[in-house]
């Protein structure tokens, strides 16, 4: 079963390029876009307009529980803070794969952009698995635990922990079909995913997930890693990939930061 990754090879794309860009995003589904930036919410609503977005996304979750670095926009810092408790925004450890938008239906969530104002000193590098093709590949390989991932209450994502003490969680499946043919991919590694759940449901998830995560592993074609530099934006389609991120060291001086823009449409070109 092919990848959607198959050929690729490392490309830094003018964002104003917009036939350019959509066109790397709709084969590989992501693109790596470089401008100057300002590395606020303008770049986001810029980028919006470029692509066809629509307006920023930001969770009840972030919104309530984790409102430092979090802009009235919608445009999350992650890293650089001075203060938080949030897992991912204000930690330097390896990230699990996950698709963002935790507690919302999968899918919900189009297009995810990750711009990187400060790379890591050591580490940090992205993690990228095709998990639709890889779940096709299962399907046709072992379509019974395939569909294990298509019911509808086989998979539970929940918050570890909150300032207020209220927990967010979402049941629904790991992969649906979408319109086309194909699927939406929902596959989640990281301490959201609530797999004792699963397997209380069905024992036999297990099987499936050890299969998606051997192909998510290092040395797939369905997994990629590199770095993201300071000035580039990594413009992803979280209903069709999940993202990670490896552990990182930081220059106290200068800590990786980034800022994250969630958005309901995918990248869409307009003339």
């Amino acid at each position: 079963m092919k990848s959607c990754f198959d050929g690729w090879s490392p490309q830094v794309i003018d964002s104003e390029d917009k036939k350019a860009v959509i066109a790397h995003i709709e084969k590989y589904r992501f693109a790596v876009v470089t401008r100057e930036w300002k590395y606020d919410d303008s770049d986001f609503q810029k980028m919006s307009a470029l692509y066809s977005l629509g307006d920023i996304y930001q969770s009840a979750f972030n919104r309530q529980e984790h409102k430092e670095g979090v802009s009235t926009s919608g445009v999350n810092q992650i890293g650089g803070l001075s203060h938080g408790t949030h897992m991912v925004f204000n930690s330097t450890s390896h990230l699990s794969l996950h698709t963002d938008g935790s507690y919302i239906p999968i899918g919900s969530i189009k297009t995810s952009i990750l711009l990187c104002k400060q790379h890591a000193s050591q580490g940090g590098g992205t993690v990228l698995f095709d998990s639709v093709s890889a779940f096709q590949k299962l399907r046709a390989e072992h379509p019974d635990l395939a569909n294990i991932l298509l019911e509808e209450q086989i998979f539970r994502r929940r918050s570890t922990g909150t300032q207020s003490g209220t927990q967010y969680a979402h049941i629904g499946p790991v992969f649906r079909p979408d319109r086309d043919g194909g699927y939406i991919g929902g596959f989640t590694l990281d301490v959201t995913a609530d797999w004792d759940y699963s397997r209380n449901i069905n024992p036999r998830v297990v099987e499936a997930v050890e299969y998606m995560s051997q192909l998510a592993a290092e040395g797939s074609r369905y997994h990629l890693t590199f770095p993201l530099y300071r000035g580039q934006a990594l413009i992803m389609r979280n209903d069709k990939i999940s993202h990670g991120r490896h552990s990182y060291t930081d220059d106290p001086a200068s800590p990786r930061t980034l800022l994250r823009g969630m958005f309901t449409r995918a990248p869409t070109l307009i003339a």
